[in-house]
């Protein structure tokens, strides 16, 4: 018996990038030999989703299986105080009946009557839970089957997207980390000695043209960083 068996595509297959989830199915097997019984309560299923979010599909099928999760615990709860009153009247029987028939007395044969239906009613009730216990077993391996594809699939999916991502990621900083390459190498090739003009000008034309002609073309800010740029590749 196989694992997982992948769900059958159309003719048309899939072709679009964006269509991450391949909807792997897993078999029922997979549930025994992994004991998982109870799936969102199971650690081994919770830490999955520490760093991952989950989506609201998954967060109903959650939200339902914890909810058979907690029906089922009530009605063993239920079960389990039914047993003691059972033994209660079962004793109580016992002890009335030596009253009842030895001694006749009409009150403890009353009593008796009422105990042994209380009896009656107690496995009446105890038949009916352990039907529903039974049922909601079933329910549960269902679910269990179900929300363990949803969650894996899901989580494959979420790992596919984000490793695509970080695969664009690291493209666009390569292509940044070459952007930046080339512009400081344009940078390097058309930074000026903007000391050496100033004098050469000056010796031209004078200083006052020059600081007129400055705050013409407003070279003050450019005139700062041009100056800040070759300091720094002196250094």
């Amino acid at each position: 018996m196989q694992l997982f068996r992948r769900k059958q595509k159309d003719s048309k297959g899939i072709k679009s990038s964006t269509a991450v989830n391949a909807n792997v199915r897993f078999d029922a097997s997979v549930l025994r030999k992994n004991n998982i019984t109870r799936l969102s309560i199971d650690e081994r299923w919770t830490k999955l989703f520490v760093d991952i979010q989950m989506s609201p599909e998954l967060k109903k099928a959650e939200e339902e299986m914890n909810g058979l999760i907690k029906r089922e615990a009530m009605l063993k709860n239920e079960q389990e105080n039914l047993e003691p009153q059972k033994r209660r009247c079962m004793n109580q029987i016992m002890s009335l009946t030596k009253e009842a028939f030895e001694n006749n007395n009409e009150t403890a044969k009353q009593q008796l009557k009422e105990c042994k239906k209380e009896i009656e009613r107690i496995n009446e009730r105890i038949n009916n839970i352990q039907e529903d216990i039974d049922k909601l077993e079933d329910k549960l391996r269902e679910a269990n089957l179900e929300f363990l594809n949803k969650s894996i699939n899901y989580i494959f999916s979420e790992l596919k997207a984000k490793n695509e991502r970080a695969l664009q990621i690291k493209k666009e900083l390569a292509e940044l980390e070459e952007r930046k390459k080339l512009l400081s190498q344009e940078l390097e090739n058309i930074s000026l000695d903007w000391t050496k003009y100033a004098v050469d000008l000056t010796e031209l034309i004078g200083a006052d043209p020059v600081k007129e002609f400055e705050e013409a073309y407003k070279l003050e800010g450019l005139k700062d960083e041009t100056v800040d740029t070759s300091a720094d590749e002196t250094n």
